[in-house]
């Protein structure tokens, strides 16, 4: 787990770790991977979950932040893990973001301390996005328009 300095979370965790083969153009945890050589086997870490304990009730946690956890390379089952570790601590919300939106109904309902956020990359994505997300049931849902200067970048604009 780790201190965030993204605005919208507090902390970041990665249960499932390795290289992510979506290999999105602009993805920072790729270059990181390729940079310090880091092992890029697709694997699930439980032990990333051991210091949730300590954290303050009301903290937000970003789950995923280095790979889609939504992808068809991680194990259903690890992900029903992290989702037990997430329903048990109803004090903390969890926050889940995806660019695989037609996977998240393999596990709606959430958790009512989940936030699902799904990425739309361009504008026809965002069609099927509200499609999908409107079949999800989870207490908060969002969209995350990303990023938005590649999509400007991308149209001429």
């Amino acid at each position: 787990m780790n201190k965030s300095k993204i605005e919208w979370t507090d902390y970041t965790i990665n249960p499932v770790k390795g290289l992510c083969p979506m290999a999105c153009p602009y993805c920072y945890a790729r270059a990181m991977y390729k940079r310090y050589k880091w092992d890029e086997t697709i694997r699930f870490v439980p032990a990333v979950f051991n210091d949730i304990p300590k954290l303050k009730a009301g903290s937000r946690v970003f789950v995923g932040s280095t790979i889609e956890l939504f992808g068809e390379w991680v194990d259903p089952a690890w992900m029903m893990l992290t989702l037990e570790r997430v329903r048990a601590h109803p004090e903390l919300t969890f926050i889940f973001l995806t660019k695989k939106p037609q996977n998240l109904i393999n596990f709606s309902p959430f958790p009512d301390n989940c936030w699902v956020g799904v990425s739309a990359t361009t504008d026809d994505m965002l069609s099927s996005v509200i499609l999908y997300l409107h079949n999800i049931k989870a207490k908060v849902k969002f969209i995350s328009f990303e990023p938005l200067c590649y999509m400007a970048i991308l149209k001429g604009e």
